[in-house]
């Protein structure tokens, strides 16, 4: 009789796992592969969180998220000087995922839209700084439509096609859909169907396209755009504005350690003064930093109380 150790019945133990594996994999090899989401990694730059080294910034894409990364990085090189940390810039595909982000600490520091901080004042976000642009911390929502269009006014949307940014951003859904709630009724029974953008330069393109009839934009990032393409003025026809309220803000979370909190406030409000903060403000469009006023939300509020689904 041969005799057989431990490590032939191991030998064979193993084998037979690889067998049933190879079978289960045999079984599944010519079913079809779905992907439930569509995401570019390349633009989204969905990198680790878990570095305490590294001094993580939250984006939302109020533009398309390359252009959003290319006018963020003269930025991250300023903050990398001022802090004395590496800067990674972290982008989320919707504005809530990095409410998501400054809530559970895994940034530390993220720039958001102003809709998007109302609604999440509840999960602790809290106002660090505002930019100005042209001595003003406040901006608007301007309902846009093609120059060659025959609307001249919100309510000839009835029955069009209109396009909205991110379900939390101020300018691209609040403030339109407030106008609607005005007219006594909502988006999905005033307009014939709603398209998200997912971006303020998108829903531009969406409307010079006629891939919607017109859309909420940032009155800073039409102005953007218009200073970097000067024929889009006669292209585009604003038919409509919302009350200004405060300027998209930067914010932190509320428990985020008080030094760390206090350099990175004086580290925004110095930018003015700082050459290299210049040329960060520049790519940024905005002027300077300054301090908050959480006043200047209280319309956004107002709007949101108004809109069912996000005031709860």
């Amino acid at each position: 009789m041969i005799k057989r150790g431990s490590g032939f019945y191991l030998k064979l133990v193993l084998i037979m796992i690889s067998l049933m594996l190879l079978s289960g994999c045999q079984g599944t090899a010519n079913l079809p592969q779905v992907s439930i989401k569509t995401v570019d990694h390349l633009q989204t730059n969905p990198q680790s969180l878990k570095s305490k080294d590294v001094l993580k910034v939250g984006i939302s894409s109020v533009l398309s998220p390359r252009e959003t990364l290319e006018n963020y990085q003269p930025f991250a090189d300023y903050l990398q000087k001022k802090i004395g940390r590496p800067v990674q810039l972290v982008q989320r595909q919707t504005y809530q995922e990095i409410n998501n982000l400054v809530s559970n600490q895994e940034v530390d520091v993220a720039f958001i839209c102003s809709g998007a901080y109302v609604v999440g004042r509840k999960d602790n976000l809290e106002l660090l700084a505002v930019p100005e642009v042209n001595g003003k911390s406040t901006y608007q929502s301007y309902i846009i439509v093609n120059a060659s269009s025959s609307i001249r006014q919100f309510t000839d949307l009835k029955g069009q096609v209109f396009g909205f940014t991110d379900p939390i951003s101020f300018s691209g859904t609040i403030a339109p859909t407030y106008m609607v709630t005005q007219l006594k009724t909502t988006p999905k029974d005033f307009f014939s169907r709603v398209v998200y953008t997912y971006s303020h330069d998108n829903s531009i393109k969406a409307v010079l396209d006629n891939v919607v009839s017109a859309a909420g934009v940032d009155s800073l990032v039409y102005q953007y755009a218009i200073n970097k393409d000067p024929s889009l003025a006669s292209k585009l026809r604003i038919i409509g504005q919302s009350p200004e309220v405060g300027s998209p803000p930067v914010v932190v979370n509320q428990k985020i350690n008080p030094n760390l909190k206090t350099a990175l406030q004086e580290a925004l409000l110095q930018m003015d003064s700082d050459p290299l903060g210049q040329q960060a403000l520049k790519a940024l469009i905005y002027d300077r930093f300054v301090l908050p006023n959480s006043n200047a939300y209280e319309t956004v509020q107002t709007m949101v109380n108004a809109i069912p689904v996000l005031a709860q």
